[in-house]
């Protein structure tokens, strides 16, 4: 069974390699969800906030890593942006397109690429909404008949005040002007992240469709709200549970998020090999590979032991994770290469003991490393700048 979770909105989505169940919502958290599931779990994806995806959220992400992974032992695959899994809901065709969620407090457009089964996040911006009167989706109306009135009612009082005061026509007594009060503030913010994100898109042939998230993409308002300030792309509308659906599809391998490291990332260690001390290289990540949630040995490499003045690094055949014993008193070091710069990230105080590796991406950096005390302790996360912003030090 593949599993596919929303973790901000606490819904899940289930199903085998083919097809899908009814999604669940959930209130106390992933783990606990995860916890009364009476199937094993093949593969799991979770749909994450857009801004846990820096230095700062990486540590919300490692948290949920401990408990998903470290204490359930579930097989966690990877995270993704909530707009990217929620556009890997309706396996949209190649292209740029723009997923706009709106809710009553916050704002989120991202633009995602789609190249076949690949999906990327190509730009993202986020606003707060003012403060203002509450917004929420009006009741649609029961027919098509009204569904329009109702649209272009709201069309003519935006720029005629004297339909403002008209009532709209749903089961509660709720006017015009009502309605635009108290959406205006998420427009607002809708076109304030709207400029920047469509700025920087990679297609100069424009969005070739907006995708509506949210708890207010049904709003009378949303659809063309968002086509006067964007594009006037066709407007789709998703279900409820879209980020989680688009997190199974992306867990049973319909669809792809890959992240491709663009920095090469190796721990500095020291090693006795036939009595005598010598340095070497622990590769982390190598431009256009992967971003390792768990750092693993290369296949084919045999249980090493490093040792020295750094740390000592050793390989269980039985996990293949990466692990290094940190003496008492000493630091490791991360080297960051592109192209031809070199930068050294010294690691802060360890306890001495074992750590497992891994790493969590961190926007365009080259991401954050995670040192995971094997006795249990709190991981240690290293934020890890390019070459240009640490210290340069000789290229081999």
């Amino acid at each position: 069974m593949f599993v596919g979770i929303d973790v901000a909105a606490g819904v899940a989505v289930t199903g085998a390699a083919d097809g899908m169940r009814p999604p669940q919502s959930f209130v106390s958290g992933p783990g606990a969800y995860l916890r009364g599931l009476t199937e094993p779990v093949d593969g799991l994806v979770l749909a994450v906030p857009e801004q846990w995806f820096d230095a700062a959220g990486a540590a919300r992400r490692e948290a949920l890593y401990g408990e998903l992974v470290g204490a359930l032992g579930m097989p966690l695959r990877q995270f993704v942006p909530r707009a990217v899994a929620a556009a890997a809901s309706v396996k949209p065709p190649s292209g740029e397109h723009l997923v706009c969620r709106l809710e009553a407090d916050e704002v989120v457009a991202a633009v995602c690429g789609v190249r076949g089964p690949s999906m990327s996040l190509s730009g993202v911006e986020w606003r707060a909404t003012a403060a203002g009167p509450p917004v929420r989706s009006p009741q649609e109306p029961q027919n098509p008949q009204e569904t329009r009135r109702a649209a272009l009612l709201l069309a003519r009082a935006r720029v005629q005040t004297r339909y403002r005061a008209a009532p709209l026509c749903l089961p509660e007594e709720v006017t015009a002007g009502a309605v635009l009060d108290a959406f205006a503030p998420v427009e607002q913010a809708l076109r304030s992240a709207l400029s920047p994100v469509l700025d920087g898109r990679a297609a100069p042939e424009g969005v070739s469709q907006i995708l509506l998230d949210g708890g207010l993409r049904r709003h009378p308002l949303a659809g063309a709200a968002v086509q006067e300030a964007a594009t006037g792309a066709p407007v789709r509308v998703l279900e409820e549970h879209a980020a989680a659906l688009g997190a199974l599809r992306i867990a049973r391998g319909a669809a792809q998020v890959p992240e491709a490291a663009r920095h090469r990332l190796s721990l500095r260690v020291h090693r006795v090999r036939q009595g005598l001390l010598t340095e070497a290289d622990l590769p982390l990540t190598l431009p256009g590979g992967p971003v390792a949630l768990s750092v693993r040995e290369s296949e084919g490499e045999s249980a090493r032991e490093y040792e020295g003045e750094s740390l000592r690094e050793s390989v269980r055949d039985d996990a293949r994770d990466a692990t290094v014993d940190v003496p008492d008193g000493h630091r490791p070091e991360v080297r960051i290469r592109l192209d031809d710069s070199e930068a050294h990230v010294p690691c802060p105080a360890l306890r001495p003991g074992r750590y497992r590796l891994g790493l969590h991406s961190a926007g365009r950096g080259p991401g954050v490393l995670a040192l995971r005390p094997e006795d249990g302790g709190e991981t240690v996360l290293l934020p890890l700048s390019g070459p240009a912003g640490a210290r340069t030090g000789e290229t081999e």
